[in-house]
């Protein structure tokens, strides 16, 4: 990648030219510079693959989320998922009289051959079984998008993100029983998911990067979304509540993308003890003056007061 420092210069960060910002910047995102330019490793995928989502009933929630984590955990990495409690829509694909009401979503990928994911998909498909089966071959472009109609210009937006170690069975049963608040808010855009980790992303050595959490099983991502900014509090009350519900569920790391601006101890959280105090160490030689800050700030050790490892 190319690199703007805070000093005006333009540098190469790499594997084999300064290898320690290109190491902060892989999860340190712009803590130490402007970056001008990628160049990305792309993976062939599709373009057909075969996706979906299946919704359940609410009131069969626990059962199928325990049913759908005994299958994920043992299921072929090609395989991607994630669980969503929603509020249905009231569209012509799913039954009127779920229309408002809180449901379960499971949202699915199989990313090999269409054809031969349909004996991985299976299982999936039979939990319940679902009220709506939208699980086909599509265009993998067409899947990333199946969320948009429900992300509005305009929208307040409050959201969390909180790594877990596994899905037991407590943890489902606070998951779901938040979902009957969910029916509160009347922006289809607020939901709770539950993303399924593994697969590659658990194979890359922790200290490969400063992102981190890689053995994390699971993470949960509370979204609220409103309009009226009068109703801001009620909102953001409304995701302290679940998350702190969840707490003991969760490893303590925290993914920044989905973490709002809550100061330096969640930053923390955001990488572990070891790797903030690296990344200090990076701030200082990059950026000591801390210019660039408008960000998930990893400040100075003038600042700090953290211990630069040697």
């Amino acid at each position: 990648m190319d690199v703007v420092t805070a000093d005006g210069r333009l540098v190469t960060a790499s594997e084999e030219e300064n290898e320690d910002l290109f190491w902060g910047v892989r999860g340190g995102s712009g803590n130490f510079g402007v970056v001008t330019s990628y160049e990305f490793r792309l993976h062939q995928l599709g373009p057909i693959v075969l996706a979906g989502l299946l919704l359940h009933p609410i009131d069969d929630a626990k059962n199928v989320i325990r049913s759908y984590r005994d299958y994920v955990e043992t299921a072929p990495e090609e395989l991607s998922t994630g669980t969503a409690i929603i509020q249905a829509p009231p569209a012509s694909f799913i039954p009127e009289h779920l229309h408002g009401k809180p449901a379960l979503g499971i949202v699915a990928m199989y990313i090999g051959d269409a054809d031969e994911g349909r004996e991985i998909m299976a299982p999936l498909k039979e939990l319940g079984p679902p009220a709506v089966d939208m699980v086909q071959p599509m265009p993998y472009t067409a899947f990333e998008a199946l969320l948009d109609p429900f992300n509005l210009e305009g929208l307040l937006v409050y959201t969390r993100g909180m790594h877990l170690s596994g899905l037991p069975d407590e943890a489902i049963d606070t998951y779901v029983e938040y979902a009957s608040e969910i029916a509160r808010f009347s922006n289809p855009a607020t939901q709770i998911i539950i993303f399924r980790h593994g697969g590659a992303v658990s194979r890359v050595p922790d200290e490969a990067t400063a992102a981190g959490n890689r053995d994390a099983a699971y993470m949960v991502h509370p979204i609220t979304a409103w309009q009226d900014p009068a109703d801001t509090e009620r909102h953001i009350d409304w995701v302290g509540r679940f998350s702190e519900a969840m707490r003991p569920f969760t490893t303590g790391g925290v993914y920044l993308n989905f973490e709002p601006d809550e100061g330096e101890e969640r930053v923390r959280a955001g990488y572990g003890a070891e790797k903030y105090a690296r990344l200090v160490k990076l701030k200082d030689k990059w950026d000591p003056e801390n210019l660039f800050r408008i960000n998930q700030n990893i400040k100075p050790s003038r600042e700090t007061g953290v211990a630069a490892p040697a």
